[in-house]
């Protein structure tokens, strides 16, 4: 039949599809695929026949199982629903072929086969389970569960319950929730003989926890489910620990609220699997404390009555724990995650938990070992010092700091790599979180160790970049330009030195590179005006490196990946310097464009984002006088506009096209209708993700405001565009959705703002046959308790702004209890944001009222 004459011919394309020649192997391939497009239907039961074949060899098997997953899923998921509606348009006798050749498959012997049968019944599952078909899937795995032909299917059938339950949404799952935690738990009781069998069991549970909160609220189900888990952590199997593990480190995350009877028990559990186990177990009771502290710290934050400061009373075991970790370091790969990354790991977050309350624990450790002669005790201190940083004030850890300092820039020097990284990253948590350490007491000594790191070992040295990076952030958000700063005497050295740390060769391990380009970055950014001058010499430099970008060999993929990562990083770095001189960058404008003019034509997306932004910078210093850039610059904004699957570049696209109507005001209207189209189109393209468009949707705002009653023209399409948008709905118990609702109400406002104040001074009254539908949408939103404060302050706006626009025609409108009501409430906020919206309000409806 089409592209095979018999099942040989294809168990020897299955089998040449793998071939290492890739002329076989392109053979192979396109007659697959020819059967695919020809016949669907017989292709996929001639695969799922081939899978369940006990006589065909593993490989042609193997690979039967692939290709019959491709047919139903992708990462991809655009083509994951073309799949999907692929699959349900079959005929019934082929779905139904394919799944009891599936579940056949179940019980074959070879482990790859039933394990890619699991597989592909959870997608099967996922496709049809919503759409309420193949109801009977669940009972009947559960029924070979009870009455398994043999090991082989019981452990596969647990697998597959697992798969599902993984790719299943858990409301779909809920009825049956008690028989399969049931399946599930009995395949992991110690009586069952079988280790695979109660492996594939830990997983199916772990999987399945989402969906069990019915059971765990009742106290009898709960108890028998707490002790079979905690029982499966002392299996004789190391992957049934590990995966039982797991489940307990879930568990926290899942049903913190139900954990408070079974503390002392885990508490030993956890202990001993980091104490005594192998490190794959003792990595799972080290995250358990780890997830522990995210959730209380989440709670905490939501100053929740709920918390019940776990941590808080274990910290003094936790940090024994740790530290018995810390020195268990791996000096082949120190980036590799084992017991003391993880230790490290969890020591930041039980600080962050517990504040202050961590440092009598841990400097008792860190006082004795940070000068041990042996290494791994010496960075295993450091590295509990730099991890308590975070959480602990000032006037806590102010002296600790101040006397760790000396002994850290020592350490630069140590004879041992992973020592100085640590070190590096010590100081740069310092600068970070302590500056007051570094920047006043010992910045020359700091920098100049931070220099020697830039040309150690590329993780030494990217953590050294780091901290200087940290250093500079120190003077970042000085509202008021300064004339001089403590940086200024080592700022053309500082730039110096981090240029030759870009030129390396083995810059790009590491994420050297990157790491130095952020230094700076955040160098040029906090530069005081008594800097300028070498920040100008910088910009010739910045410019020839990236003209020389387009000189490098690209011969692979990877290097086309290289130079575009270059070519964003020195974008960014003139954008930061366009953003910092101003004005005085003016002189190097036509270089610059003429350069991201080169960048655009290269039609990579990441450098599109980095250049993107930094013509936003430059439209922002030159204002009107940008416009002789817009006929070369326009086609690449629309390009950008139109990059739906690059939906960043899109967002940041729609940004500089905020700067331009800024920069440009009355001299972007020729360029306005294909704009206009662009933004439009964009609302209307379901491929473009749903982030991007409350944005669009304020840019109307900003092109309004700037180019005024020029705007009329787009305002009917604009106002209905935006009345739609308005009556959005989400599901309530959907947070997510909630949160993008909210944000999508403040642009609306924000745009409803920018369009009344760009028509105010010209033609206010095309905006009047619009007033209404505003009122009824400031309407709506008040009455909906699930509007955040930032929406609530965007809508008093918009009434201040009725008031103001329209002054007494507006007055019959505006008076009414809700929008009184509303304007009271702000103006007796505890947000001072809101508060002056409110009074802003208040006062712009009086002189109307009077």
């Amino acid at each position: 039949f089409f592209a095979f004459r018999n099942t040989m011919d294809l168990t020897q394309f299955l089998v040449n599809a793998q071939n290492p020649d890739p002329n076989i192997r392109g053979q192979a391939q396109q007659a697959l695929q020819q059967a695919e497009d020809s016949n669907l239907p017989v292709y996929l039961v001639s695969l799922v026949t081939e899978l369940g074949n006990a006589s065909k060899p593993p490989e042609s098997r193997q690979m039967a199982g692939i290709l019959l997953k491709n047919t139903m899923t992708s990462r991809d998921e655009e083509k994951k629903k073309k799949l999907e509606h692929q699959w349900m348009a079959l005929p019934q006798d082929t779905k139904g072929a394919v799944k009891q050749a599936v579940l056949g498959t179940l019980e074959s012997e070879t482990k790859e086969a039933r394990q890619t049968a699991a597989q592909v019944c959870a997608h099967i599952a996922a496709i049809e389970l919503p759409l309420g078909q193949w109801n009977d899937l669940v009972p009947t795995l559960l029924q070979f569960v009870q009455g398994a032909k043999n090991d082989f299917q019981k452990e596969a059938t647990l697998t597959a319950i697992g798969y599902i339950c993984e790719e299943s949404d858990a409301e779909i799952l809920q009825k049956q929730s008690n028989e399969i935690l049931t399946a599930v738990v009995q395949g992991m009781r110690k009586e069952e003989t079988n280790n695979e069998i109660r492996w594939a069991a830990s997983k199916a549970l772990w999987n399945s926890l989402e969906f069990v909160r019915g059971n765990m609220e009742n106290e009898t189900e709960r108890n028998y489910l707490m002790s079979q888990v905690c029982e499966a952590t002392l299996a004789a199997d190391v992957r049934v620990r590990e995966a039982s593990m797991q489940c307990l480190v879930k568990i926290v995350s899942l049903y913190y609220d139900k954990l408070k009877p079974y503390m002392q028990a885990l508490f030993s559990v956890t202990l001993d699997a980091v104490r005594k186990d192998e490190e794959r177990v003792g990595l799972q009771g080290i995250e358990f404390w780890s997830t522990m502290c995210d959730m209380e710290l989440e709670l905490i934050a939501d100053e929740s009555e709920h918390c019940e400061y776990y941590v808080k009373g274990a910290t003094a075991h936790i940090c024994e724990l740790v530290t018995g970790c810390l020195t268990r370091q791996n000096e082949e790969n120190a980036e590799e995650w084992n017991l003391a990354t993880a230790a490290g790991t969890c020591l930041c977050l039980v600080a962050q938990t517990v504040e202050d309350a961590v440092v009598p624990h841990m400097m008792p450790f860190i006082s004795q070992n940070i000068r041990n002669s042996d290494w791994k005790f010496r960075e295993a201190a450091t590295l509990a010092f730099g991890s308590i940083l975070d959480g602990p004030g000032t006037e806590v850890l102010g002296q600790l700091v101040d006397e760790a300092v000396p002994i850290m820039i020592n350490h630069m020097s140590d004879q041992k790599t992973l020592v100085k990284d640590t070190t590096a990253w010590t100081l740069g948590r310092i600068a970070d979180l302590h500056p007051e350490g570094i920047v006043v007491k010992y910045l020359q000594p700091v920098l100049m160790a931070m220099v020697k790191g830039l040309e150690d070992e590329p993780a030494v040295a990217a953590k050294s970049a780091w901290c200087i990076q940290c250093i500079c952030n120190h003077w970042e958000d000085d509202e008021e330009p300064r004339d001089t700063y403590p940086l200024s005497g080592f700022f053309t050295n500082l730039i110096q030195v981090l240029l030759k740390t870009i030129d390396r060769e083995d810059a790009g391990d590491d994420n050297l590179r990157a790491a130095t380009y952020e230094a700076l970055n955040a160098l040029l950014t906090s530069a005081a005006t008594d800097c300028f001058e070498a920040i100008k010499m910088l910009v010739p430099v910045l410019l020839q490196r990236l003209d020389a970008t387009f000189g490098q060999l690209v011969q692979s993929g990877a290097d086309r990946q290289e130079q575009s990562t270059t070519q964003g990083l020195l974008c960014g770095a003139l954008q930061v310097v366009t953003r910092k001189l101003g004005d005085q960058i003016i002189g190097f404008a036509d270089s610059m464009m003429q350069m991201f003019l080169k960048v655009f034509g290269a039609c990579v997306s990441s450098v599109h984002e980095e250049s993107l932004m930094a013509v936003g910078a430059i439209a922002n210093v030159m204002g009107k006088d940008f416009e002789k850039y817009m006929m070369p610059f326009g086609p690449f904004l629309l390009q950008g506009l139109k990059s739906y699957q690059e939906y960043q570049v899109c967002n940041i696209a729609v940004g500089v096209v905020n700067d331009l109507a800024s920069a440009l005001g009355q001299k972007l209207v020729p360029y306005c209708d294909e704009i206009m189209t662009t933004l439009l189109e964009n609302l209307r393209a379901l491929e473009l993700n749903r982030d991007v468009k409350p944005v669009i949707i304020a840019c109307f705002g900003d092109i309004a405001l700037n180019i005024g009653a020029q705007f009329e023209k787009y305002l009917a399409v604009v106002m209905n565009v935006m009345d739609q948008a308005s009556k959005t709905k989400v599901p309530e118990n959907d947070e997510e959705m909630l949160e993008y609702l909210n944000v999508l109400r403040e642009n609306i406002c924000e745009a409803y703002t920018g369009i009344l104040q760009g028509v105010k001074d010209s033609k206010p009254d095309i905006f009047l046959p619009y007033v209404q539908q505003v009122l009824e949408f400031i309407q709506m939103v008040s009455q909906d308790q699930n509007i955040d404060e930032g929406v609530f302050r965007a809508c008093v706006g918009v009434v201040g702004d009725l008031a103001n626009v329209f002054g007494k025609k507006a007055a019959v409108l505006l008076n009414n209890q809700m929008i009184t009501n509303m304007v009271t409430q702000a103006t007796n906020a505890s947000d001072e944001q809101t508060r002056d919206a409110g009074r802003w309000a208040y006062m712009q409806m009086q002189a109307i009222a009077n």
